[in-house]
């Protein structure tokens, strides 16, 4: 049995469809203005999450005999693999290497964009931070029980270090916008 990545979004987005159906009838009743920053923001946020979980946990497939294993060694395994590649796959491999520590470095980044306009306690790097970490921490996990399934993943602490760095990123970028936010004058309040 096979899930892919578009069954993902094929149950995802008519999901937050009606979940944004529903928002904004209750918007409406309270006669609450539906359409702002915060408002567009859970929407995207809603998108990416559905994207999220679409990269980081499909294909699901179930094979026979696959042993889970994680690496837990920081760095030293990542730098090993990236110094052993053969000389005739070296231009393959490092572009390979270079997608996947930068698709690791920028996963959660707009995490750390999107959290802190819509809930004003992850304002903070500490706590968007925590957050980012636990998600991260919690990929890897759903990723290991998946391998326990069957299914073919990786799960690597690197992943969680280029993760968290990301989401300082992603904090800083929203720091940035909501500073030149505020010298603008385009915003009341975030």
């Amino acid at each position: 049995m096979c899930f892919d990545r578009q069954f993902a979004i094929i149950i995802g987005i008519p999901i937050v469809i009606i979940i944004e159906i529903v928002r904004f009838i209750k918007c409406k009743k309270s006669k609450i203005k539906f359409i702002n920053l915060r408002e567009m923001a859970v929407i995207i946020f809603s998108v990416y999450i559905i994207g999220l979980i679409s990269v980081t946990l499909f294909p699901f497939d179930t094979y026979r005999n696959v042993k889970p294993t994680a690496n837990l060694v920081p760095v030293f395994n990542t730098i090993k693999d990236i110094s052993g590649i053969p000389a005739d796959m070296k231009g393959f491999m490092t572009k390979i290497w270079i997608v996947n520590i930068s698709g690791n470095l920028f996963l959660l980044t707009p995490l750390a964009i999107l959290v802190p306009i819509i809930f004003k306690k992850f304002r903070n790097i500490k706590p968007i931070v925590l957050l980012c970490l636990f998600a991260s921490v919690l990929i890897e996990t759903l990723q290991y029980l998946s391998m326990l399934l069957g299914n073919i993943r990786s799960v690597d602490i690197d992943d969680v270090i280029l993760n968290t760095l990301g989401s300082i990123i992603g904090f800083y970028i929203f720091n940035y916008f909501q500073k030149l936010a505020n010298l603008s004058g385009f915003r009341k309040k975030l």
